[in-house]
């Protein structure tokens, strides 16, 4: 009698070999799983803190010729001389300019970035840009979503600065004011705000981001790259609005596999955003009145969008994935290269701190 259920001991032995080789494939496809996400982690934070590296350089450049063009001197960038033109003329320091300088910094600092990326890590991101149908259908019904959101966090953000600021706390902000209001500088605005910065932030942060992640956990992929986004603007209020919109950019991007439908829907955000600062500098009230009612119709349909279609603009699940979700996060998050970028962001956020409250 040595019959104890699955064939005896026989059996028995059988289950546990089965049981031991499930084991050590779920191991090894964990550890094969890890080695390839870090390597893809790995390249993005190198990416990242290339073109960190890309904006200040091609910023010193661009300063240089600007200089020249100006005032017809010679500079080298950190100078004395450099320095003393800088803050002996506001000719820089202009709408114009600022908004000049940014076109040309974020737009030569992308295009070397996806160049490097392409030659160097022979990443391929031209399928990020294809077009499908039903890309209209999904702006249309994300973009009062994605106004819902802004003008609310927006709110919450202003009552929280003001809080602070009531107990003697600078929280630093970025001034988009306008300074020595000419066409050129509006023109060179809605440039950068309206093209330049829609194209190149979805096409690293969400492109590029997402792209090298998503195979690993479209969901982290999302919050990831949202989290890298946010995180750039380097002041709390921005990063905070940012983070919020790059998770709905991002689902938006996982969704409908492409850049092309968040593009649109940021640059339509900004092109809105611009509209205050239009009515300001033509002087017009009817302006701002159709700002407002505009705002108040989309916030009336983001609710029902949100409520309707949540699935639409949902964080997608992480399917497919044979690493635990805390072990996902900790080695796309915590590679060397991602470590230096956050440190980077960090060193940024204290001393915009420090100096706005000393």
């Amino acid at each position: 009698m040595d019959n104890f259920g699955y064939g005896g001991f026989g059996g028995f032995n059988n289950f546990n070999n089965m049981n031991m080789n499930y084991d050590y494939q779920l191991y090894a496809a964990r550890m094969n799983e890890r080695r390839l996400l870090k390597k893809n982690a790995s390249t993005l934070g190198i990416l990242l803190l290339m073109y960190e590296l890309l904006c200040f350089v091609v910023g010193k450049i661009t300063i240089c010729v600007l200089i020249y063009l100006h005032s017809g001197e010679m500079a080298v960038p950190f100078g004395s001389r450099y320095n003393s033109i800088l803050d002996s003329d506001d000719f820089y320091y202009s709408t114009a300019v600022n908004m000049g300088y940014s076109c040309i910094v974020v737009g030569v600092a992308v295009i070397a970035l996806l160049l490097i990326a392409r030659l160097g890590f022979r990443i391929d991101l031209t399928h990020i840009y294809r077009f499908e149908k039903g890309q209209g259908k999904t702006i249309v019904t994300c973009f009062p979503a994605v106004m819902l959101t802004n003008l609310a966090l927006a709110a919450i953000i202003g009552i929280v600065v003001s809080y602070l600021s009531s107990y003697g706390i600078t929280v630093p902000q970025a001034d988009f004011s306008y300074t020595n209001i000419s066409a050129s500088a509006f023109a060179l605005q809605l440039l950068y705000g309206v093209i330049i910065a829609p194209v190149a932030e979805e096409t690293l942060y969400r492109g590029l981001s997402i792209h090298l992640l998503k195979p690993y956990g479209k969901g982290m992929a999302v919050i990831i790259s949202s989290l890298v986004f946010g995180l750039m603007h380097e002041n709390i209020p921005q990063a905070v609005n940012a983070f919020c919109f790059g998770l709905v950019m991002g689902s938006i991007t996982v969704g409908c596999n492409s850049v092309i439908p968040s593009i649109v829907v940021h640059m339509l955000n900004n092109a809105l955003a611009q509209v205050p600062d239009i009515a300001d500098i033509i002087g017009s009230d009817a302006l701002y009145q159709v700002y407002y009612a505009f705002a108040i119709l989309c916030l009336v349909i983001g609710l029902y969008v949100i409520f309707a279609h949540h699935r639409k603009i949902r964080l997608p699940k992480d399917d497919n994935c044979v690493m635990r979700t805390g072990e996902r996060y900790k080695t796309a998050m915590l590679c060397m290269p991602m470590v230096f970028y956050w440190l980077f962001l960090a060193y940024q956020y204290i001393s915009s701190f420090i100096l706005a409250n000393i």
